[in-house]
Protein backbone atom coordinates (compact mmCIF):
# COMPACT_ATOMS: atom_id res chain seq x y z
CA UNK A 1 0.00 0.00 0.00
CA UNK A 2 1.38 3.28 -0.95
CA UNK A 3 0.46 6.28 -2.07
CA UNK A 4 0.35 9.88 -0.46
CA UNK A 5 -0.94 10.51 2.71
CA UNK A 6 -0.84 6.74 3.75
CA UNK A 7 0.94 5.38 6.07
CA UNK A 8 2.93 1.95 4.74
CA UNK A 9 1.71 -0.79 6.47
CA UNK A 10 4.72 -2.53 7.06
CA UNK A 11 5.75 0.36 9.43
CA UNK A 12 2.72 0.06 11.42
CA UNK A 13 3.33 -3.16 11.82
CA UNK A 14 6.78 -2.47 13.20
CA UNK A 15 5.25 0.14 15.31
CA UNK A 16 2.59 -1.58 16.79
CA UNK A 17 4.62 -4.83 17.33
CA UNK A 18 7.13 -2.46 19.55
CA UNK A 19 4.44 -1.49 21.41
CA UNK A 20 3.02 1.83 20.28
CA UNK A 21 0.03 0.65 19.70
CA UNK A 22 -0.05 1.94 15.73
CA UNK A 23 -2.09 -0.29 13.21
CA UNK A 24 -1.48 -1.84 9.93
CA UNK A 25 -3.95 -0.50 7.04
CA UNK A 26 -4.64 -1.98 4.06
CA UNK A 27 -7.27 0.60 2.55
CA UNK A 28 -9.28 3.15 4.41
CA UNK A 29 -11.62 1.99 7.22
CA UNK A 30 -14.67 3.38 6.05
CA UNK A 31 -14.17 3.58 2.43
CA UNK A 32 -14.51 1.23 -0.74
CA UNK A 33 -11.44 -0.38 -1.16
CA UNK A 34 -11.64 -1.27 -4.85
CA UNK A 35 -10.52 -5.04 -4.58
CA UNK A 36 -10.42 -7.30 -7.12
CA UNK A 37 -13.35 -10.30 -7.48
CA UNK A 38 -13.39 -13.24 -8.45
CA UNK A 39 -17.17 -12.09 -9.82
CA UNK A 40 -19.51 -12.29 -6.78
CA UNK A 41 -19.26 -10.90 -3.55
CA UNK A 42 -18.67 -12.46 -0.24
CA UNK A 43 -20.33 -13.94 2.57
CA UNK A 44 -18.11 -13.13 5.20
CA UNK A 45 -18.06 -9.51 7.35
CA UNK A 46 -15.76 -7.04 6.61
CA UNK A 47 -14.58 -7.47 9.90
CA UNK A 48 -14.06 -11.33 9.54
CA UNK A 49 -12.09 -10.95 7.41
CA UNK A 50 -9.90 -8.07 8.39
CA UNK A 51 -9.01 -10.66 11.11
CA UNK A 52 -8.01 -13.56 9.18
CA UNK A 53 -5.61 -11.27 7.20
CA UNK A 54 -4.16 -9.92 9.92
CA UNK A 55 -3.96 -12.94 12.36
CA UNK A 56 -2.29 -14.29 8.90
CA UNK A 57 0.34 -11.68 8.79
CA UNK A 58 0.47 -10.95 12.64
CA UNK A 59 1.45 -14.86 12.87
CA UNK A 60 4.27 -14.65 10.43
CA UNK A 61 5.52 -11.70 11.69
CA UNK A 62 6.09 -12.72 15.41
CA UNK A 63 6.50 -16.54 14.49
CA UNK A 64 8.21 -16.86 11.25
CA UNK A 65 10.82 -13.09 11.06
CA UNK A 66 11.16 -13.12 14.97
CA UNK A 67 9.19 -9.16 15.23
CA UNK A 68 8.57 -9.07 18.83
CA UNK A 69 6.69 -6.74 21.37
CA UNK A 70 3.18 -7.80 20.95
CA UNK A 71 1.62 -10.49 21.44
CA UNK A 72 -0.58 -12.11 18.47
CA UNK A 73 -3.64 -11.11 19.64
CA UNK A 74 -2.68 -7.29 20.53
CA UNK A 75 -1.10 -7.54 17.23
CA UNK A 76 -4.60 -8.41 15.35
CA UNK A 77 -7.21 -6.14 17.36
CA UNK A 78 -4.80 -3.49 17.04
CA UNK A 79 -4.38 -4.09 13.29
CA UNK A 80 -8.41 -4.87 13.16
CA UNK A 81 -9.20 -1.41 14.13
CA UNK A 82 -7.00 0.11 11.04
CA UNK A 83 -8.76 -2.25 8.55
CA UNK A 84 -12.57 -1.37 9.36
CA UNK A 85 -14.00 0.40 11.83
CA UNK A 86 -17.77 0.57 13.24
CA UNK A 87 -20.55 -0.91 11.68
CA UNK A 88 -18.42 -1.09 8.72
CA UNK A 89 -16.92 -4.33 10.24
CA UNK A 90 -20.37 -5.95 10.04
CA UNK A 91 -21.20 -5.13 7.24
CA UNK A 92 -20.81 -8.10 4.61
CA UNK A 93 -17.57 -8.24 2.64
CA UNK A 94 -18.00 -7.53 -1.18
CA UNK A 95 -14.55 -9.65 -1.46
CA UNK A 96 -15.33 -13.22 -1.97
CA UNK A 97 -13.08 -15.54 0.66
CA UNK A 98 -11.19 -16.54 -2.26
CA UNK A 99 -9.64 -13.39 -2.43
CA UNK A 100 -8.90 -13.31 1.58
CA UNK A 101 -7.45 -16.82 0.81
CA UNK A 102 -4.77 -15.05 -1.71
CA UNK A 103 -4.02 -12.24 0.17
CA UNK A 104 -3.16 -14.87 3.21
CA UNK A 105 -1.00 -16.71 0.80
CA UNK A 106 0.56 -14.27 -0.69
CA UNK A 107 1.42 -12.87 3.18
CA UNK A 108 2.77 -16.58 3.32
CA UNK A 109 4.89 -16.58 0.30
CA UNK A 110 6.37 -12.87 1.89
CA UNK A 111 10.10 -13.28 2.93
CA UNK A 112 10.91 -11.39 6.19
CA UNK A 113 12.32 -8.30 4.57
CA UNK A 114 9.22 -8.30 2.50
CA UNK A 115 7.19 -7.97 5.63
CA UNK A 116 9.67 -5.42 7.02
CA UNK A 117 9.36 -2.99 4.34
CA UNK A 118 6.91 -1.32 2.35
CA UNK A 119 5.58 -4.22 0.17
CA UNK A 120 2.08 -4.93 0.67
CA UNK A 121 1.28 -8.19 -1.36
CA UNK A 122 -0.70 -7.16 -4.65
CA UNK A 123 -3.27 -9.75 -3.94
CA UNK A 124 -4.05 -8.07 -0.44
CA UNK A 125 -4.43 -4.61 -1.83
CA UNK A 126 -8.37 -3.71 -1.17
CA UNK A 127 -9.23 -6.72 0.50
CA UNK A 128 -11.77 -6.82 2.07
CA UNK A 129 -13.78 -4.37 0.00
CA UNK A 130 -16.23 -2.56 2.06
CA UNK A 131 -19.92 -2.44 0.75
Amino acid sequence: MSGAGATPWWWVLTAALAGSGCTITTSDPGADGGAASDGGGGTQKVGDQCEEIYTELCTQAINRCGITGYPLDQCVASNKQACCQGSVCDQISQSPSSAVDACKSAIDAEDCYAISIDNNPPACQGVPKKP
